[in-house]
């Protein structure tokens, strides 16, 4: 459930910025001054329901760490990451807050989504040690498959950022009074689309790295999901950049690119981690 939520909040979160509610509130961590519940404004119940979400993410969060801790056999990283993904949760509450006071300032916004990407990936990796503990598998660390777990994380890094910065140089600010930008549009997506390719091109080792070994269904089945994930996530692309960036594309593009990035930081720790012992179910 901890991993789904903070999956979740990315099209929530997307939604506040491309219907132009970033400012519906202006006031934090009330809507309004003295209000806690906004007026009759489509753009302020946005955020404000978004605010709501995120206030339900970051208790169950919390919870999760704590079980996370209170766990008996538990590693090390999948403490480390349910931590991980907690503080960077609870990150977001003055993150927003600052946010606002500088009316959206774009890498700001930015932000907000990079510290996500970072949440998730620490509710990722704490999900898969929990897997590995009920399915009674041992992995560890080896230095030959780590270097090519290192290249992709980079590489997936890489694309996620260079799309955060296109969106930073895009049309949706987040309020239709708001006109920062950051970068050039051209510019940016020039090098998000470079990025993608290479990205394709690690991904064609790591799926004959994945290929030999095929019996660790750890690894298996989240580089069958990916698949689908980025063939879809790179037409959408296409798709809203042909078509002047809708905001109903972007959304699925955002929502979409979470789902990758979950995916990926899965595979990349499985590849730096092959079974020592046990069966992977």
């Amino acid at each position: 459930m901890s991993l789904a939520l903070l999956w979740a909040i990315f099209p929530s979160g997307a939604l506040v910025r491309l219907t132009g509610s970033g400012l519906g509130c202006s006031d934090w961590p009330l809507c309004e001054a003295g209000d806690i519940v906004p007026a009759s404004n489509q753009h302020a119940w946005i955020e404000f329901t978004n605010r709501m979400f995120s206030g339900i993410i970051i208790l169950v969060v919390i919870a999760t760490a704590v079980i996370a801790f209170a766990a008996v056999g538990r590693t090390r990283a999948g403490k480390i990451g349910a931590v991980v993904a907690a503080l960077c949760t609870v990150g977001q509450v003055p993150l927003g807050a600052v946010t606002v006071v500088f009316d959206l300032h774009p890498l700001l916004v930015a932000s907000h989504f990079a510290l996500s990407l970072v949440a998730l990936a620490g509710g990722a990796v704490a999900y898969l040690q929990a897997a590995d503990a009920v399915h009674a598998v041992r992995r560890a660390f080896t230095r030959g498959a780590a270097w090519l777990a290192v290249l992709w994380a980079a590489a997936l890094s890489t694309v996620l950022v260079t799309g955060v910065l296109v969106t930073s140089a895009g049309p949706h600010s987040g309020d239709p009074d708001v006109i920062k930008r950051f970068g050039t549009l051209d510019h940016a997506a020039y090098v998000h689309v470079r990025a993608v390719v290479a990205l394709l091109i690690v991904a064609i080792i790591v799926g004959w790295f994945v290929w030999r070994r095929r019996d660790d269904r750890g690894l298996v089945v989240p580089a069958l999901w990916f698949i689908p994930f980025f063939i879809a996530q790179v037409v959408i692309g296409e798709v809203q950049w042909r078509n002047q960036l809708p905001w109903e594309v972007v959304l699925a593009h955002v929502t979409i690119a979470a789902a990758v990035w979950g995916i990926g930081v899965s595979i990349a720790w499985r590849l730096a981690r092959p079974i020592v012992s046990g069966t992977d179910g």
